[in-house]
């Protein structure tokens, strides 16, 4: 049967590498950042208003109308008790969600397996990008971890490519979530 109910979910979005925060979720009011970031600040006219003094990148406008509807929070400020400067060590807090101990297991698998402890579903989380993030990993757990969903090896039956793209259009937003 097919019906248009989903149940919630949780999307986790990880911008690792040069991911510049400070122009994600710009504090757009303060000197600091302006006196800072010279040549790639950006002005009040720039930013997408979030509440007065911050704003999203102007690119980030797909994800501003979710906040607006309430489907996306913003969390500033995260950390951890005693950082140590360390990157590695800090990538591996973040991943596992331990700071006081090495922990083989990453805080979404953990959350996951307690979601769904006598495993009654068949796919808990998907992974969008090349790897399996650590923070998705624990033994038990199933992830689909999907690199290119363009090479990912659905609908390869069809044999044109204007076809197959429609296809993966419709696949894909069949599979979103909706907004």
């Amino acid at each position: 049967m097919v019906t248009a109910k989903r149940d919630p979910a949780l999307i986790v979005i990880q911008l690792a590498g040069g991911n510049d925060a400070m122009n994600t979720i710009v504090p757009y009011t303060n000197g600091i950042y302006h006196d800072s970031r010279k040549a790639i600040g950006l002005t009040e006219a720039d930013v997408l208003d979030i509440n007065g003094t911050l704003g999203f990148h102007p690119s980030m406008g797909p994800i501003k109308r979710m906040y607006d509807q309430g489907k996306v929070a913003v969390l500033q400020g995260i950390g951890y008790p005693n950082p140590n400067r360390s990157h590695f060590r800090s990538l591996d807090i973040w991943h596992t969600a331990e700071p006081e101990k090495m922990a083989p297991d990453g805080w979404l698998g953990k959350a996951i397996r307690d979601i769904d402890p006598n495993k009654e579903n068949i796919l808990t989380a998907v992974n969008f990008g090349r790897g399996l993030p650590r923070a998705l990993a624990a033994p038990g757990v199933s992830v689909a971890s999907i690199g290119d969903i363009n090479n990912y090896g659905v609908l390869t039956g069809i044999q044109t490519t204007e076809k197959r793209s429609e296809a993966l259009d419709i696949f894909a937003r069949m599979y979103a979530p909706m907004i």
